[in-house]
């Protein structure tokens, strides 16, 4: 198992804690997981790079019930950029989502703050639009 792919477990366990703490979680797989010109383009692109197999690619969506849901989600995604894992996200005021595939990454021992500051700016964004 690469790198990669352990950091892809860990952050699935995460999601798994946000479940517990009663955060509505749908997994789907990916409909990129199958598109052979994307697998390719990321193939080439990435070259020499570590990334999930596509049997890993996920769309997970969470339900937001209050800003209390909001809060821990953005906290979760905060704490996975600390770890030096990234990954597209999006949401709107009642969700988010976050897509675990080609865009899935990790680069061990180094804290993704590009990524956190982006996902900060995110949030801010949708909660403007939701006021």
């Amino acid at each position: 198992m690469n790198t990669s792919t352990e950091a892809f477990y860990f952050a699935m366990s995460k999601i798994n804690e946000l479940r517990e703490e009663g955060i509505e979680v749908t997994m789907k797989p990916s409909i990129s997981r199958n598109n052979k010109d994307i697998i390719e383009k990321y193939k080439k692109q990435d070259s020499g790079k570590e990334r999930i197999p596509t049997n890993l690619w996920y769309h997970i969506s969470f339900k937001i019930i209050d800003g209390e849901d909001a809060h821990k989600i953005q906290e979760m995604k905060r704490y996975l950029g600390m770890c030096g894992i990234g990954f597209d996200t999006g949401g709107w005021s009642e969700g988010r989502d976050w897509e675990f595939d080609w865009s899935f990454k990790y680069v061990k021992g180094e804290e993704n703050w590009e990524w956190i500051d982006a996902g900060d700016k995110l949030e801010d964004m949708i909660k403007e639009m939701t006021i």
